[in-house]
This record gives structure tokens, sequence and C-alpha cells, in this order.
């Protein structure tokens, strides 16, 4: 079964959120979605343009300070497509992660270097998670529903950051130790 373009569907429920640029889209959603979703400034701007062609989104201000801004929302039609796709069960999640593989087949000449990309990974799993206390210290109305979801999200960034860099601890571990063989305790 063909599996549904979700970009299209991320794009709309952020422009539901407040009308933004392609360029605001991406970088908004690297800051509160980008640990889940992340999309390419060019895949986002393709996919506007067919939003736009289909009726889902509109152009809702157009400026040139230097260069030209288009700020797109979401249409009434837009917003009953996305309603429509928020009722769908979601589809399984694809878990694709590169260090894992390396892992998987890696031998014992490639340890040193293993240990160094996971070392990098824990620091960026560290970093991530000090982000993420940031943008929720800075979640308004904490109380409303919308905050609630909000929070919801960023919970589950943080408990997944928190199971990584734990991970990443042990493996190190496991990996720097001179038994090396016997590592899964």
């Amino acid at each position: 079964m063909k599996r549904i373009n979700t970009t299209h569907f991320a794009i709309l429920g952020l422009l539901r959120i407040k009308p933004m640029s392609a360029y605001e889209l991406v970088k908004f959603s690297k800051e509160s979605i980008g640990l889940f979703w992340n999309e390419s400034y060019g895949h986002i701007h393709k996919s506007i343009k067919q939003l736009e062609q289909e009726g889902y989104v509109s152009v809702v201000e157009e400026a040139e300070t230097g260069r030209r801004k288009i700020v797109y929302g979401v249409t009434r039609q837009g917003c009953e497509q996305l309603d429509s796709w928020l009722a769908l069960p979601p589809e399984e999640s694809v878990i694709r992660n590169e260090l894992l593989m390396k892992l998987f087949v890696s031998d014992e000449r490639h340890i040193p270097k293993l240990i160094a990309f996971l070392q990098e990974e824990l620091e960026e799993s560290e970093r991530l998670t000090a982000m993420l206390a940031g943008i929720k210290a800075s979640v308004p109305d904490r109380e409303s529903k919308q905050a609630q979801l909000w929070l919801l999200t960023l919970d589950y960034g943080e408990r997944y950051l928190r199971m990584t860099i734990e991970w990443c601890q042990h493996a190190l571990e496991s990996l720097n130790r001179p038994d090396r063989g016997q590592e899964n305790e």
C-alpha cells in the first residue's frame, strides 16, 4: 500500500499554528519538532507549491525587504484535509539509525571509530536535551490543551534522549572495557 505524503500534513499542521514562509517553516520545525520530524528547505518549498496548487494553502502576505518573502496560511479546505488525516491511525514508523547499522555490520577493526561516533552521539543528545529544556520553558499558557499536547511531545523527546544518553554511556563503557567480548550485561 502506498504511504501517505505526511510532509504535506506536517506543513498544514504547522501553518494552522501560525502562517509562515517556507524559510520560517523550516526554522520553526527544527526548533519544535526537529527531533522527530525534519525536512529540507527544498522539500518544504516544493510541498508548499503543491499544496497551494491543490488549494490547501494560500498566500496571506507578500513582502519585499531586500528579498521576496511569501507567507502562507492554511485554507479551510486545508484544515479539512488535515482534520481527516488526524482521524486516521498513524502508519507504522520507519526507524533508520545509521549509527546502529554501523555498529551491527562492523568488526573489531572499526571499534576506535565507533567509539568516536558514540561519543559524538552522546554529546549531541546532551545538547538536544538542553535545547528541549529551553523550548519547554518557553511554552506559553501551560494549562491549555494545546500546551499539554506540545509538552507531551517534548516529554517524548526528553525520554528518548535520556535513553540514548544512557545507551551511549553503556556502549562506550562496553567498548572501552578490555574484556569487550562479554558486553551484554
